[in-house]
């Protein structure tokens, strides 16, 4: 009976003594394993925001490779159009040249009849300060574009020189035309150009050009018709026949 108490009490101080002498490796073993899980959660956590934030930079950078080729597509078709342009351009430039140089061939051309002309003129007496032509045409607003060709060819080249003045006549009313340049000085040729206002209400029967200078002229044209009146009786004194000399 006593020997077997004694042996239980000898394996209970033998498993204490063995509890004892193993705790250091327990909690050492303990360490290791919650050391490794803690460095395993640590680890396996930033790789996977390591991963998360590659796919989002693959992301933002996907995008501004889409918008560089959208604008370099733009580009592109920017650069097409310019050159398309520059080509249209090209072609014009030349067809322009081409049409200025024939201008210019034609202007020649007449430039040396009209010498030619005006030489014979000269030789037959010349022709008096005159109206060649007056043109009018009408605007919006009730306004009036007028052109007004005067000509002289003088056999000892004289210079025309002068005033002028545009009047627009209803029966007994006249009303004085403002010219934006109403003196002329010239030698064989001058056009002068303007605009003006009509009155509302107001339709001329006539316009006439009066010239003051060394010899006064005057002419006047139908406003309906649009051409010259021709010697009308009641004028007859103040608008002399301006014929060439022909000798």
């Amino acid at each position: 009976m006593d020997h077997s108490k004694s042996k239980t009490s000898r394996s209970a101080k033998v498993k204490r003594s063995f509890l004892e002498g193993s705790t250091p490796l327990i909690i050492g073993a303990l360490v290791l394993v919650l050391g490794g899980g803690l460095v395993g959660y640590t680890v396996g956590h930033r790789q996977g925001l390591s991963v998360t934030g590659y796919g989002a930079d693959a992301e933002q950078l996907a995008e501004v490779v889409k918008v560089q080729k959208e604008r370099l597509d733009l580009q592109g078709k920017m650069l097409n159009s310019a050159t398309q342009e520059r080509d249209v351009a090209v072609a014009n430039a030349e067809s322009l040249f081409d049409t200025v140089q024939q201008v210019k061939a034609d202007q020649q051309q007449v430039d040396s009849m009209l010498n030619l002309y005006r030489t014979v003129l000269k030789q037959r007496g010349g022709i008096s300060l005159t109206v060649q032509n007056l043109g009018i045409r009408p605007l919006p607003e009730n306004a009036y574009e007028y052109q007004i060709d005067l000509l002289q060819v003088s056999p000892n080249n004289r210079r025309a020189s002068g005033s002028i003045e545009l009047r627009l006549i209803r029966g007994t009313e006249i009303l004085v035309v403002p010219l934006e340049k109403s003196q002329f000085n010239f030698e064989n040729f001058e056009r002068l150009t303007g605009r003006w206002t009509m009155p509302k209400g107001f339709t001329p029967q006539f316009i006439e050009v009066r010239m003051t200078g060394a010899v006064p002229v005057a002419k006047r044209f139908n406003w309906a018709r649009g051409g010259a009146v021709v010697a009308p009786s009641a004028f007859i004194s103040e608008i002399p026949q301006v014929k060439p000399n022909v000798q």
